[in-house]
């Protein structure tokens, strides 16, 4: 007896044995209890989802000697015929070979007689969208008033090339792709009837393969018993359906979020040694990416995720550690290696030049956050002293200042200079003048009341160069513009308040860490205290991935400096990672939680605003966020 492939012997043949497609098998049942069964139907979807099986299992539900039922008995002549393919009253035709205006005449000529034994006439036309359009202007009259006796079925995977005139004198059903998880329980059940031992993951490498069909799908499976036998691993199964290790993939990602530009490179060289197709490394990489940017997204958007349960726990553990922003920047670069990758002659020199773009992607610092450190920049600057030069002229005509030589303080009474005259010097700021703020801080830093400088008029003799008048501030011991822009020392470190808790005392240690500088983020950030064990000051970070960033610290000059300003009689630091369990925020996540609070308790203050209720009730539109911004609350 010859062998019959797995996806023709498990064909679905009730409509309770069609999976995935419950929208459409329900709605078919319910006509036909109710007696409102339609002259013409248009099953729509993807490859391999079901919709030649349904028109089948509809023709025997119609054409059983128990029925029309929605549960077609399976051992009467009708049904058995139908099974075998072999019954006279339920034609299928191949759109794609009978597709011209002969074929259609021929056939509203056969829609005339009466079928043979059953009490329906079933007509299933297969990729009815090749039908050429004399074909389908032929078939609109027979459509529209079949006889009694006929039944239409068309099936397509093109619906959008199918004539309007046809979509509205049908029943369309749109079939949805099968889900993984469904696809993976019916490889199971079939494996498990023919006595295969294989692991669920390899299943869903298979399901995953299939991308929605069930009949790809159950090809692969005999494909993949075909290699391995009846004793199949995870391993051959990638190995025969030339599918990424995971391990690889889990490899890459890992180094372009460390940095690490040798695992990288060596992940690539592995794919490539191996032989696997390098877009087909890319594309997997879009996926990950993809999957690791829904886990940290937000917590319902990990049931998007049809990955296995240790393969969660691990993005989990990337998710932490890492900024969404940078899984984003990291997929844009991503799917452009992809698309030249795909083109390229020599792929593999495009990934890899390709590792310099991934490895050096960081977190992208707020906006607000940067103009607020630039206002501050801009404060210390003004505050600390800073005089302005004028830059010594490069014309003949008139005299000019020496560049060393500091501009004349300004009178503080009468109007301000006007420009300065013609030939003379324009005068120009010091490299330590802060830059121009923006329109948010302009308006949030006061300006003084009189110009920084004035205008040189003459310039000064020689003898007042060599003698400074006295009380004007000395010259720089340096000229040199890298020197003259050298910032202020760091703040000192803070010194603890009386009765103060040591959680309040930890939480300011932790700000002023973070104005020290990106090399101080993870400590300012990414940790909690969990007590206070005199010489040690114990903390836990909320992963391993952050203390071992903050490892690096514990002996810094500065941050023990900090530690024993705070708490006092501390010498040293001590570090661990914070218990799944574990209540103890850390500073992010209590900015957090106020940044939610003040914006949930601002919301609920503008939904009760008069204004925002008038508007509402005379444009009838509702509230649908509000963010908060320098100049004020943001309505949309």
């Amino acid at each position: 007896m010859s062998y019959l492939a797995i996806a023709r012997k498990w064909r679905p043949s009730t409509f309770e044995e069609i999976v995935g497609q419950s929208h459409v098998t329900r709605t078919l049942q319910n006509a036909i209890r109710l007696g409102r069964v339609h002259h013409a139907f248009l099953f729509t979807g993807a490859r391999g989802v079901g919709k030649t099986t349904a028109a089948r299992t509809l023709a025997r539900a119609l054409n059983c000697e128990q029925g029309p039922t929605p549960t077609p008995c399976g051992e009467c002549a009708s049904c058995i015929e139908l099974l075998s393919g072999n019954s006279p009253d339920v034609i299928e035709i191949d759109g794609a070979s009978n597709n011209s205006v002969e074929d259609v005449r021929d056939l509203r000529e056969s829609v005339r007689y009466l079928p043979q034994r059953g009490r329906s006439k079933v007509y299933i036309v297969d990729e009815v969208h090749m039908l050429s359009k004399g074909a389908f202007n032929a078939l609109l009259k027979t459509l529209e008033e079949p006889p009694a006796h006929v039944v239409f079925i068309f099936a397509t995977t093109e619906p959008q090339k199918i004539p309007d005139t046809i979509i509205s004198r049908v029943q369309r059903f749109d079939f949805k792709r099968i889900p993984a998880g469904v696809v993976v329980d019916r490889l199971r059940k079939i494996c498990d009837a023919d006595e295969i031992e294989i692991p669920d993951d390899a299943l869903r490498l298979v399901a995953r393969a299939g991308e929605g069909s069930m009949r790809d799908a159950q090809s692969l499976l005999d494909q993949v018993i075909s290699f391995a036998g009846d004793q199949i691993t995870t391993e051959q199964v990638s190995e025969t359906l030339g599918l990424v290790d995971r391990t690889l993939l889990y490899a890459m990602l890992e180094g372009m979020l460390r940095g690490d530009a040798d695992r990288c490179l060596g992940a690539i060289d592995q794919v490539y040694g191996y032989g696997y197709d390098l877009s087909e490394f890319t594309s997997e990489m879009l996926e990950l990416l993809r999957n690791a940017t829904m886990v940290g997204l937000s917590p319902s958007s990990r049931r998007y995720l049809d990955v296995p349960d240790d393969e969660r726990s691990r993005l989990e553990q990337l998710a932490d550690d890492v900024a969404s922003d940078v899984f984003v920047r990291s997929f844009q670069v991503m799917l452009d290696v992809h698309e030249q990758v795909a083109r390229a002659p020599r792929p593999r020199l495009v990934l890899e030049m390709a590792v310099a773009r991934l490895v050096t992607i960081r977190p992208a610092r707020p906006v607000d956050q940067i103009v607020q450190r630039l206002g501050e920049l801009e404060r210390r600057l003004r505050h600390g002293g800073t005089h302005v030069r004028a830059r010594r002229s490069g014309g003949g005509g008139g005299s000019s200042r020496d560049d060393d030589e500091p501009a004349p303080a300004p009178s503080r009474t009468g109007p301000p200079p006007g420009p300065p005259p013609r030939g003379a010097p324009a005068p120009v700021a010091s490299s330590r003048t802060a830059p121009s703020p923006s329109p948010v801080e302009r308006s949030a830093v006061p300006r003084p009341a009189t110009p920084r400088f004035t205008p040189p008029s003459a310039g000064p003799s020689r003898a007042e160069k060599a003698s400074p008048r006295p009380g004007a501030p000395a010259p720089p011991a340096s000229s040199s513009p890298e020197e003259s822009a050298t910032l202020e020392p760091p703040p000192p470190p803070p010194v603890p308040r009386p009765g103060e808790p040591e959680a309040d005392r930890f939480r300011r240690l932790q700000r002023w860490l973070g104005e020290l500088g990106p090399r101080y983020e993870t400590w300012a950030h990414q940790c909690a205290l969990l007590g206070v064990e005199t010489p040690v000051l114990r903390a836990a970070f909320s992963s391993t991935f952050s203390r071992g960033n903050a490892d690096k610290l514990n002996n810094d000059p500065q941050l023990l400096a900090g530690v024993a300003s705070m708490f006092p009689g501390c010498t040293a630091v001590r570090t661990s990672v914070r218990a799944a369990d574990s209540e103890l925020p850390t500073r992010r996540e209590l900015d957090q939680a106020e940044r939610a609070a003040a914006l949930a308790a601002l919301r609920a203050e503008m939904a009760e605003h008069p204004l925002v209720l008038q508007v509402s009730q005379v444009l009838g539109a509702r509230l649908a966020g509000v963010s908060r911004h320098a100049e004020g609350p943001e309505l949309r």
